[in-house]
């Protein structure tokens, strides 16, 4: 089974927006909006103004940059590439204690939500609430993408709703002088609040991961910032509208009192929460994004290869965390100041901004070979010009405490390049290929179209648009399945399944058993394949070779292999891997009861909607040659599917398919039969394994429960997916669900991949047309819902 040569990705959209977003909504926006307002009047809000206009052009040629280079590393990546490795070096370090600066900062200002709550200290509740960061980071605690959408979700709620309610309390004579101080105070202040916009590119950071990339990241990078620069503005008008310029000075967290007069003490109350929210959710994306940073480095050479070893036990890079981690208690402790630190990180990132942005320019100049970036930054080179010369400048404007790191940063990386990093990194830069350029063209190289450029490259067609998925015409084709595999005690009895729905009537198909491995998201999944090799022994696929003589052609020539992969999020996996194998069936395991308590927060509904397969999910009561198999049947896409199924199994086993269809009690069974057996001979054809029975009952349902009573015992029940009411929706619908958990016999519920196409969602729409106009023979259920 030879998988197609693009990447496996797990963020999706969403995903990848709240990892900019998420980590932006920090401290910055909580702590440092009332000292802005009290630095600079209300002309603060150019101050945020002009910080999110500078990372709009930069997330914009970090979106150039990351479609040409889908790799993990992020800024450190983008300039080691582009402008070389001793300027990477300067980035990369800088990136890491811009990261480490930031970590200290968000832990401070956690530690001031802390002490308005608790009795501890801001300092002791920083440094707590730091060291528990970094053992849960160490040990890779379980995070879901889906945790992090609800984190940026709840506090974009609490924060529109406090801008909102500020809107009818704002009066206008607080915004009056607007530029109290004149205009001066603005770029230094922009220096400040500068930390607040820290994150989007962390995005690109994690560029392998995210589906769709061409058109997943510039829209996640720049879509994060316009959010965020928004609802900063909105937040510091708010406030500004609130208090009056005089008492702006005295009002300790003016974020927190406003929500007080808005809403009383509740209002205050839900501030904080958002605030310890936010600032610990930017910690632990900060820490998570540093250990890239080290990962990246150290594959380069530029970093020891120790600091960015992978443990084996928690399987993720523990020194470089706890490295990290250590120094960031270290600067709460040498440098408490709030705004020293806010500085401190901004400036150290701004450069390594600028680097991005000339780097960009430097890249779509030289037009090297590797380069095939699938978006372009609009206005280049001035756009990346403008942004690389804001950043500096508003360096110039951050006080000497700051300049001094920036200074400190570029001398010391420069020599722990000269003494570590120039004799162990070879990478392949732009600047050969500038050179190269510039001589032929001169000062027009920057100016000059790339003539190679992602799919738009001269000379090129425009990209043939892909098909959906062919769909397997029936039993007579062999399918390609993938098995996930979760516990060895169950692992034989899967790729058996899995081999009976893999075979054709005449030849073999292709099962590969998958075992996941779960990585924190600390650790990219390519380094993790380079540092953890798979160890683990495939006892189900040995024991299913030994007897395969045993079995008849072509069952016997179905390949079984099995493999381990790497993911983020296992179920996200086994979605990827599917596709990635080019798999038409995925097959797992249910284990436990099927009650709505149970399954209601099931992956299983996560795995339908992202799987562009089949999927069939086997409640395994024991039994390993079904050779009596039930198909309830109501005409419908899955219902077929189900059919298709049960018939390879029957065809392996010697078994028979006794296909049953439930009506109403003034249907004639008899006609019924006949059009059914029409039905299924249409579909599969005419089977000596073909049995069909017909019974009356008020509810589909009840009549299932009647046979499973009645007419058994059965080895194997095969239900296709049921449509009905959301609310009752759980699972597979519960007409199914129903089924797994009543019947004595193991169970296979299948639901069978529609596209996203009108040609192939008709058939099923006129069908439930038919069933809510009663024109069909299918009895209505006691709450609103339809097989099929």
């Amino acid at each position: 089974m030879q998988p197609r040569e693009d990447l496996k990705r797990d963020l999706g959209f969403w995903g990848a927006l709240t990892i900019g977003a998420g980590t932006m909504i920090g401290a910055g926006i909580f702590l440092l909006a009332g000292v802005a307002l009290e630095l600079t009047g209300p002309a603060a809000i150019f101050s945020y103004l002009i910080a999110g206009v500078i990372c709009l052009m930069t997330a914009a040629s970090a979106a150039e940059l990351a479609t040409g280079m889908p790799t993990s590393g992020g800024d450190y990546f983008f300039v080691s590439r582009s402008l070389g490795p001793a300027l990477g070096a300067i980035s990369g370090v800088g990136i890491w204690l811009s990261l480490t600066v930031a970590i200290a900062f968000y832990l401070v200002g956690m530690g001031d939500f802390l002490a308005q709550i608790t009795p501890l200290s801001p300092v002791f509740g920083a440094m707590t609430g730091g060291v528990l960061l970094i053992v849960l980071n160490v040990v890779g605690a379980k995070e879901s993408g889906r945790a992090q959408i609800v984190v940026v979700v709840t506090l974009v709620l609490i924060l529109g709703v406090f801008v909102a309610a500020g809107v009818f309390e704002l009066e206008p004579d607080n915004f009056t002088p607007f530029f109290p101080f004149g205009g001066s105070p603005v770029l230094s202040t922009t220096a400040l609040v500068f930390v607040s916009f820290l994150g989007f590119v962390k995005i690109a950071a994690v560029a392998e991961e995210v589906q769709d990339p061409d058109r997943n990241l510039p829209r996640t990078l720049i879509g994060s910032v316009a959010i965020v620069t928004v609802l900063y503005v909105l937040i510091v008008l708010t406030i500004g509208g609130i208090f009056t310029q005089e008492t702006i000075v005295g009002v300790r967290d003016p974020l927190t009192q406003a929500a007080r007069r808005l809403f009383g003490t509740v209002g205050g109350q839900a501030i904080i929460f958002a605030g310890l929210l936010a600032t610990l959710s930017s910690a632990n994306a900060s820490i998570l994004a540093s250990s890239r940073i080290n990962l990246a480095m150290a594959r380069d050479g530029m970093f020891p290869t120790w600091l960015a070893q992978i443990s084996r036990r928690f399987v993720t890079p523990s020194r470089a965390i706890v490295l990290t981690g250590v120094l960031a208690l270290l600067a709460i402790v040498a440098i408490p100041n709030l705004e020293e630190l806010a500085k401190v990180a901004s400036s150290l990132q701004l450069y390594s901004y600028a680097a991005l942005n000339i780097g960009c320019v430097v890249l779509r100049a030289a037009n090297p070979d590797w380069y095939r970036p699938t978006f372009r930054t609009p206005g280049y080179p001035f756009t990346q010009l403008v942004a690389a010369g804001g950043c500096i400048s508003i360096i110039f404007f951050s006080g000497p405490f700051a300049q001094i790191a920036v200074v400190t940063l570029i001398v010391g990386s420069l020599a722990f390049y000269a003494l570590w990093g120039r004799q162990r990194a070879d990478i392949e830069h732009a600047i050969p290929d500038l050179r190269s350029r510039w001589a032929r063209l001169g000062l027009s190289a920057f100016f000059t179209p790339a003539t190679r450029f992602g799919t738009e490259a001269a000379g090129t067609e425009a990209p043939v648009e892909v098909p959906p998925i062919e769909r397997i015409p029936g039993p007579r084709w062999p399918r390609r399945v993938v098995v996930a595999l979760a516990n060895p005690d169950t692992e034989v009895s899967l790729l058996r399944f899995g081999r009976q729905l893999a075979t054709g009537a005449d030849e073999g198909g292709e099962v590969l058993g998958i075992h996941l491995v779960r990585v924190p998201r600390q650790t990219s999944l390519d380094v993790a394949r380079e540092q953890l090799a798979d160890n683990r022994p495939p006892p189900a696929r040995e024991e299913l070779e030994r007897t395969s003589s045993e079995v008849p052609a072509p069952l016997a020539e179905t390949t079984i292999d099995t493999a381990t992969g790497l993911a983020h999020d296992v179920f996200d996996g086994l979605i990827n891997e599917t596709e990635w194998r080019d798999a038409d069936l995925l097959l797992m395991g249910w284990h436990g009861g099927f009650s709505a308590g149970r399954i209601y927060n099931s992956p299983i509904q996560r795995v339908i909607a992202g799987l562009r397969a089949d999927l069939a999910v086997l409640k395994d009561r024991g039994t390993e040659q079904p050779r009596r198999i039930l198909v309830p049947w109501g005409g419908g896409i899955h219902a077929r599917l189900g059919i298709e199924l049960a018939v390879r199994m029957a065809r392996a086993t010697n078994g028979v398919v006794e296909i049953l269809r439930i009506v109403r009690e003034d249907v004639d069974a008899v006609d019924e039969e006949e059009r059914l057996r029409d039905e299924v001979t249409t579909l599969v054809g005419d089977l000596d394994q073909l049995a069909y029975r017909v019974r009356r009952s008020q509810e589909v349902s009840a009549g299932i429960r009647e046979t499973l009573h009645d007419d058994g015992p059965f080895d194997l029940v095969v239900i296709g997916a049921s449509r009905e009411s959301r609310l009752r929706n759980v699972l597979f619908g519960s007409i199914p669900d129903f089924v797994a958990d009543e019947a004595d016999c193991s169970v296979l519920m299948v639901h069978r991949y529609v596209p996203e196409h009108w040609s192939y969602r008709l058939p099923a729409r006129l069908k439930r047309i038919r069933e809510w106009t009663g024109t069909t023979s299918s009895p209505e259920e006691a709450s609103p819902q339809r097989n099929s």
